[in-house]
């Protein structure tokens, strides 16, 4: 179980969204441990400069499948979490990436619960229905206290 980390989602001709300008990547690599991309229509220093900050968005039905097991982050933000005993923990509030394994920030009132996105704890995980059933160990709940 992890998060969907594929360059493939970079491929050349996908159609994204920088700020408000619709276009396609024309070429993507890896450089020193960044991103470099090359977008259609934007060609030199003085285009690119409009962009600085912008987001970069892809259409999420535009994404490769994920394969069985791995997840786009969006796929988890707003999923309510349970344990395994039904009782409500939460809404997965964002994915914190910690250089390990993934956290879960999962919030309820004033309450935060940070769960480590590991299948040990992770027992059922539906995008479709929103819904996430973990089994915490004793005392992961309070730690945030």
């Amino acid at each position: 179980m992890q998060m969907l980390e594929d360059d493939a989602i970079f491929e050349a001709g996908r159609h994204v969204m920088i700020g408000t300008r619709d276009t396609e990547i024309e070429f993507f690599r890896r450089q020193h441990g960044r991103c470099v991309m090359k977008f259609r229509g934007i060609d030199s220093i003085s285009d690119v400069e409009q962009y600085i900050g912008a987001q970069i968005k892809i259409p999420a039905d535009a994404l490769p499948t994920p394969k069985q097991g791995t997840f786009y982050t969006f796929q988890l933000k707003g999923c309510r979490v349970f344990a395994t005993n039904g009782e409500y923990i939460g809404t997965v509030t964002d994915v914190l990436d910690c250089g390990g394994t993934e956290i879960l920030k999962v919030d309820q009132d004033t309450e935060e619960t940070l769960i480590p996105f590991a299948e040990s704890f992770m027992k059922d995980i539906d995008t479709i229905q929103r819904r996430i059933v973990v089994d915490l160990p004793e005392g992961l709940r309070g730690l945030n206290k």
